[in-house]
């Protein structure tokens, strides 16, 4: 044993909520990708879609800040509800995200479920859904996602 002190699914999944959030209101993509495993599968309530590669990502990354930055959103409080390991190197876990403008929320509190994987030792989020609507963040950025796609069809 290496003698390092054994991470519970629940610290792991907060270390990411938290890490993810900073970047997110920083609008940090160096620091966001690190959390995510490419191919990710990413969905709302009416999209999805899987993101193949990194730039994939930095898309998705920068339409989502742009929309936090319009918003004004200065604060993103997510509350883990669950988070349990399914084998030692998979966890499904389900949180809570409520977008801030100082005090107050912004729309509804948004309901996610997230699969994070450990890669070469390092955790990362694998899938992401968020129980979102097309208006809402993530769901509109994913209904813009395939827009041009369906357009040339």
């Amino acid at each position: 044993m290496s003698g390092e002190p054994t991470k519970t699914a629940r610290e792991i999944s907060e270390n990411l909520l938290e890490i993810t959030a900073k970047a997110m209101l920083a609008c940090d993509f160096d620091t966001f990708s690190t959390c995510f495993h490419v191919p990710h599968f990413i969905s709302s309530a009416e999209d999805k879609t899987v993101l193949e590669t990194r730039e994939d990502l930095r898309r998705i990354f920068l339409a989502v800040c742009q929309d936090y930055e319009v918003m004004r959103i200065t604060n993103l409080v997510r509350i883990l509800e669950v988070a349990e390991f399914q084998s030692p190197t998979r966890i499904q876990a389900t949180h809570i995200q409520h977008l801030m403008v100082g005090n107050d929320r912004v729309g509804p509190a948004m309901p996610c479920y997230s699969i994070l994987e450990c890669f070469d030792g390092q955790w990362k989020v694998a899938s992401s859904q968020y129980g979102v609507d097309s208006n809402t963040t993530v769901g509109h950025v994913l209904k813009d996602w395939r827009a041009p796609q369906s357009k040339q069809q």
